[in-house]
């Protein structure tokens, strides 16, 4: 016997009908306060009114006195000699005996450990193109630097997970966590690695402890978010099923949740790996070595060659984890089991000794062979293609074709008719307008207390001083148009790649190479194409920014249980249909959560985006660095927190509305 199901697609309800709704909802106190704040901003809006000076908090100059204190204490107080110098040492030994671990097998035995740990998470096709990316990095020269920064990256991975996941698990399971961790998390990866590098050089010294703690504070919260996504997301009828059979919360936990969300947590473990890589080139300024340090060198000569060398090693590299420690193995039947010996060899446990004493036996023979660098006779340039191909795009793209125009005046177009125009609208506003508006929109999405958070949020900026409003104001504009423009990108691409297995195919190692790219690394390609400015800048945070989107649209979208669109498909819903009544409205959260990545990635990029004249914040940040004014570097970094709060909550609320559609399984 079938059951029919009820799928309402949306509210017919007349438009008074609408009104008296909207009155209900909100309240007669509420209307008031709307109606209040809209007039507030029609009123102030040609003043033209830069924070006053009595709003500012003199973050700047406290921050600088709280600098000059540690530097002459670090020696002599106890937190820094019983706390921080253990846990930098700690740190230290951890990537000392893995980069120790990797020169002992040698080369060939790092290839034959990396198809090993491929074969047995991927299969054959992982094993095989981990070992031919990784010694791609050999191939171009940059053998020692790739383990270098391999065991930097396995080292604040593993603390990353090990960190990540309990912490996403019980936001999974509690309400209350997920909120009071939303905060911690947007702080810890919005805040620019600029901004939190000098403190933690000052508490932990240079070399790999502060590299290390830089990359776990940036590569945290995604295994926390897509950890506790993937948890929530575990359908209630497993649940109760578990439940019905009488599972302890433990087990639970343990052998229905944990096993139905393991998607979202190995995409979480992708994306930990992915941000680790991308913040390497940031770590090097505290003189680690590795890639990262000959990315920044090719950058310092303006040199596209040599900067992009090494970033393609970062790229394969990356890959090749990602696929050795990401792999989805899946078992086929034998037609005629093995039996005696070649059953036990077969066994999981035997497999892995066997792999283990072939790895051993290959660091044994490449010692023996005196194998101990990789060959450089093997080596192949690739620093003087890339410059002649910079070259000649920069030749024949930027004037571009007559009447046609080329890339300058794509720039140049862009520039006047869409950035100049919202950041202008910004920044001559009066700045209590802003406040209102920016309320409003906080009260509209969720009611009066995200309205209070995102004013409270906006009043900080302002008490950051009137040069930290006019740079928030730029940064704002340019959020914005990059984030339209992203998800504008990503959206439909990720609903492509989770409708077609081919597009996920191909979308999957041209997504790896574009977020595993160090940002640095587009800049200077870019430079050539653009000139300096704040759309190279766009461009690059773009390409950075839009892989997580695409990623979370395509696993919000194959979430989705497979009830309801059977339900609207026996209604005869069209393919249409089916994806913007059925799939894209269960898939809400995910898509929203994919949103605020790509904010808080964007948000992460305007530092970098400052170094090739982007402006706003990120010069703020890039000026306290390199000259070591850690409270104007500071104040920027705040003020960007700040913005990325607001920002998150409005997307957020967006995607947990108490009246959004929502269709019930059949």
């Amino acid at each position: 016997m079938t059951v029919a199901a009820t799928i309402p697609v949306g509210n017919v309800a007349a438009p008074r009908r609408a009104i008296s709704t909207r009155v209900k909802r909100y309240g007669i106190p509420g209307i008031a306060v709307l109606a209040g704040l809209i007039a507030l901003a029609i009123a102030g809006y040609a003043t033209h009114q830069a924070p006053p000076t009595w709003l500012d908090a003199h973050v700047k100059p406290e921050v600088d006195k709280f600098y000059n204190w540690s530097q002459i204490h670090n020696t002599t107080n106890w937190v820094f000699i019983d706390i921080f110098k253990p846990i930098g040492d700690a740190i230290h030994t951890a990537v000392t005996k893995t980069l120790w671990v990797f020169r002992t097998l040698r080369w060939p035995g790092v290839l034959a450990m990396t198809a090993l740990i491929g074969y047995r998470t991927g299969g054959r096709r992982a094993a095989i193109t981990g070992a031919v990316l990784l010694a791609a990095c050999g191939l171009l020269g940059f053998w020692d630097d790739t383990l270098i920064t391999v065991s930097l990256m396995l080292v604040a991975v593993a603390i990353s997970l090990v960190i990540g996941i309990p912490l996403g698990i019980w936001s999974g399971l509690s309400q209350r966590a997920e909120k009071v961790m939303r905060s911690t998390l947007d702080t810890a990866q919005v805040m620019p690695a600029y901004v939190y590098l000098l403190p933690v050089v000052v508490f932990f010294g240079i070399q790999e402890p502060p590299a290390v703690i830089v990359t776990v504070i940036f590569a945290v919260p995604p295994a926390v978010r897509l950890t506790s996504l993937g948890i929530r997301n575990v359908a209630e009828t497993s649940t109760e099923v578990g439940t019905s059979f009488g599972c302890t919360p433990a087990q639970l936990l343990f052998k229905v949740r944990l096993p139905l969300a393991r998607r979202a947590i190995l995409l979480g473990i992708n994306q930990v790996i992915m941000l680790a890589f991308g913040i390497v080139v940031i770590a090097s300024f505290v003189g680690v070595g590795g890639l990262g340090q000959s990315v920044l060198d090719g950058l310092d000569k303006n040199d596209v060659g040599l900067s992009f060398a090494p970033g393609l090693a970062l790229v394969f590299a990356a890959i090749a984890i990602d696929r050795v420690t990401t792999g989805q193995r899946t078992s086929r039947p034998r037609l005629t089991p093995a039996t005696g010996w070649r059953a036990k060899l077969r066994e999981p446990r035997s497999e892995a000794a066997v792999g283990v004493a072939a790895v051993v036996v290959v660091a044994v023979i490449a010692k023996i062979a005196k194998a101990d660098q990789f060959p450089t006779s093997w080596n192949i340039d690739v620093v003087k293609p890339a410059n002649k191909v910079a070259t000649w795009v920069a030749d024949n793209f930027r004037s571009g074709i007559p009447i046609v125009g080329g890339t300058a005046s794509f720039s140049d177009f862009f520039t006047i008719h869409v950035l100049d125009p919202v950041r202008d609208l910004l920044q001559h506003a009066a700045w209590f307008v802003v406040v209102a508006i920016v309320a409003l929109v906080g009260y509209v999405s969720a009611g009066w207390r995200l309205a209070l958070l995102c004013g409270l949020c906006l009043v900080g900026v302002a008490a950051l001083g009137v040069g930290e409003w006019a740079l928030a104001m730029d940064t704002l504009s340019q959020i914005l148009i990059i984030t339209v423009l992203s998800v504008a990108i990503a959206i439909p691409l990720g609903i492509w790649t989770a409708r077609n297995r081919a597009v996920e195919a191909v979308m999957r190692p041209l997504l790896d190479a574009a977020q595993v790219m160090p940002a640095f690394v587009y800049l200077i390609p870019v430079l050539f194409l653009f000139n300096i400015g704040r759309v190279p800048g766009i461009i690059a945070t773009i390409v950075y920014a839009i892989p997580p989107a695409i990623r979370l649209t395509a696993l919000g979208l194959r979430e989705v249980p497979y009830t309801p669109r059977e339900a609207a498909i026996s209604f005869g819903a069209t393919k249409r249909q089916e994806l913007f009544k059925v799939q894209l409205p269960l898939a809400a959260r995910a898509i929203m959560l994919a949103i605020n990545q790509t904010i808080i990635l964007v948000l992460s990029m305007v530092v970098i985006a400052a170094l090739i004249g982007a402006g706003g914040l990120g010069l703020e940040t890039v000026y306290g660095f390199k000259k070591k004014a850690i409270g104007q570097g500071m104040a920027g970094g705040i003020a960007l927190v700040l913005l990325a709060i607001v920002l998150d909550r409005i997307t957020q609320a967006w995607g947990t509305r108490k009246d959004a559609r929502r269709i019930p399984a059949a």
